[in-house]
């Protein structure tokens, strides 16, 4: 049997909180749809590959399911050992080809294709938009990564050097050695970037086979054939910019963003094209949301201390989001809250949430840290919280963490406080 380059090179995989209903749910409702409720969904992740992202949200999501698909046999066999160990029974993992989903039941509330569209033939491409199409529920939700331009230029140069440099060399480890070695000769910033790559993101991400990227408008009018239509970006703070920009419409406008911004990669989102949606926001509707703080986002101008005392706020309760309620007090009144928080939020400062992460915020008397935590910390420094989100550990927070199975008294423990404060804090404890 002929080795998928995946099984031949296997590609890690990472919980990423742009994929989390959650998430893909916020932004729905920001632009006007009413999407499943992120604790009851159906899920679809489209090359799964060993489950790093699909295995934490089915285990933190129990009453959710998932379902997993990938061409790759050796990661999948290894997302089924960990999902077996976990008992999972909401996640069911396959070796398939997305083009036998395209028909077929049930519907998907939220379908995730990561580092897909770009990588395969345009039949598959137009096979993955079909499936999105034909397999979404009526307001279902799809996320779908691609690389693009005008900011992937650089990269598509140094990735045809290197193709052409590497031809005939059919073992990955050769190839690997022999771009690395012309990479360091190359005088340019990418090829010092390139460099920093990890051997299975070179090899899979850089010099595969196919690497398509698109402009914005191509995968927009692409979706459009498929009958689906741009609902936004998995971060909605990439559509604002407080630059003039000259459009006529939502999609010339996201276009001319990925030339201001020079954008090599899009995380965008997808919906049923007779979905009505509403993308004329204000600061009226950020009542209906949950914010977290966003560190990367740009500090917002001048020192308004309402602004200081929200975003500390924020930031104190980090990662875990906080109601729009329990803010209010931050700022004296929900009209100055609401104002403040859009600002945030258009600033990228902050992540729109619909839902609580259900997790223990204190100590208790015979602290837990979640199953899939101490699973994950046997083999690993990092593991996943219960946002989504990894967090890695030093060798003593890894060596409390793997004790905190519930049979341990908070008074046994007393010499770890601030570990354990550190683990709670991190929401790696379970209720």
């Amino acid at each position: 049997m002929r080795l998928n380059s995946y099984d031949r090179v296997p590609y890690r995989t990472f919980p990423r909180r742009q994929t989390h209903p959650n998430r893909l749910a916020a932004v729905a409702t920001l632009f006007g749809m009413t999407p499943a409720p992120v604790a009851h969904c159906r899920v679809l992740e489209i090359g799964c590959g060993a489950g790093g992202n699909l295995i934490p949200l089915a285990y933190h999501l129990p009453v959710s399911h998932f379902t997993g698909i990938d061409l790759a046999r050796q990661p999948i066999a290894a997302a089924r050992r960990v999902a077996r160990d976990l008992q999972l029974r909401n996640l069911d993992l396959r070796v398939a080809d997305l083009r036998d989903l395209v028909s077929g039941s049930p519907e998907f509330d939220y379908i995730f294709a990561h580092g897909l569209y770009s990588w395969i033939p345009p039949g598959v491409r137009d096979a993955l938009l079909d499936l999105c199409r034909q397999r979404l529920a009526p307001q279902g939700v799809a996320f779908v990564s691609y690389n693009a331009y005008p900011g992937r230029y650089p990269r598509q140069m140094l990735r045809e050097i290197l193709l052409r440099h590497t031809r005939g060399i059919g073992d990955p480890a050769a190839l690997l050695a022999e771009s690395r070695r012309l990479l360091a000769l190359l005088p340019h910033e990418e090829a010092a970037a390139l460099l920093e790559q990890e051997d299975d993101i070179l090899f899979h991400d850089d010099l595969a086979p196919i690497n398509h990227p698109v402009w914005f408008h191509e995968f927009a009018a692409h979706a459009a054939r498929h009958n689906l239509q741009y609902l936004g970006e998995a971060d909605p703070h990439e559509m604002f910019d407080p630059r003039e920009i000259p459009h006529r419409d939502l999609l010339q406008r996201e276009q001319y963003l990925d030339f201001l911004k020079l954008r090599r990669f899009r995380q965008t989102l997808l919906c049923r094209s007779e979905v009505k949606l509403s993308h004329d926001v204000d600061s009226g509707c950020m009542d209906r949301f949950l914010f977290s703080d966003n560190p990367h986002g740009r500090r917002l101008p001048g020192d308004d201390p309402v602004v200081e005392f929200v975003t500390q706020a924020l930031h104190d309760a980090s990662p875990l989001p906080v109601e729009f309620r329990e803010l209010i007090p931050y700022a004296g009144a929900p009209d100055a809250l609401r104002e403040v928080l859009f600002s945030l939020l258009i600033a990228g400062c902050v992540d729109l949430h619909v839902y609580h992460f259900p997790c223990q915020e204190e100590v208790t008397a015979r602290p837990r840290a979640s199953r899939l935590a101490r699973y994950q910390a046997a083999h690993s420094d990092t593991v996943t919280n219960a946002c989504h989100i990894p967090v890695q550990l030093d060798p003593a927070a890894r060596k409390l963490l793997l004790r905190l199975d519930g049979s341990h008294t908070r008074s046994a423990l007393a010499a770890h406080r601030s570990t354990l404060s550190f683990l709670a804090r991190m929401a790696l404890l379970e209720l």
